[in-house]
């Protein structure tokens, strides 16, 4: 018989699910969605720094460097969604039935706005859980995961890395992210 250190969950405070992924080109502009994918992970990541005494205790302790780290992958290859992630480094056109992306020789990237929406029904309650990094760029180029043609799930993966940077348009306390949890009844 399990024996249960909590005897109680609070199901409105339960995340249920993935994310949708959009990106703007602010946080007051209007979002695309990148398209079906999975976002991996999340995460607030901070380098501390301390000032050391030497002959007593550590007097000072700070942040030196923080950002926001959003791990994910997206299986539908949409040209321009790919160019606008990139914040300029690649570029795409599109005709009919024809998209093309080119790439090299860019030397500006132009921070986004990213933002995850995860929606999420309990019972009669229905949660909205909004993430969103004001100022990013994707850690690398495109990167492609091409799969087998006998793998059991052969839809080749777009792996990508965003990674916000302080916003000091921003107050302090959201140059970085927002996280925001409604509840709707």
């Amino acid at each position: 018989m399990p024996v249960y250190q909590n005897s109680t969950v609070t199901a409105n405070n339960l995340v249920i699910g993935n994310y949708k992924i959009e990106s703007a080109t602010s946080t007051t502009a209007t979002y695309t969605n990148l398209g079906a994918g999975i976002v991996s992970s999340f995460g607030h990541n901070i380098t501390k720094y301390d000032i050391q005494a030497g002959n007593a205790p550590d007097p000072i302790e700070g942040v030196a460097d923080e950002e926001f780290r959003i791990e994910f992958e997206m299986i539908e290859y949409n040209g321009s969604v790919l160019s606008d992630i990139q914040g300029g480094t690649i570029s795409s056109t599109s005709v009919t039935n024809l998209n093309t992306i080119t790439g090299g020789g860019n030397t500006i990237i132009t921070e986004r706005a990213f933002r995850l929406t995860n929606y999420r029904h309990i019972g009669a309650t229905t949660s909205k859980t909004i993430i969103t990094v004001h100022k990013a760029t994707m850690e690398n180029g495109i990167q492609f995961t091409p799969k087998s043609d006998n793998d059991a799930d052969p839809i080749m993966v777009m792996p990508g890395v965003i990674v916000a940077k302080n916003d000091t348009t921003h107050t302090a306390g959201s140059q970085l992210f927002s996280i925001t949890h409604t509840r709707i009844p």
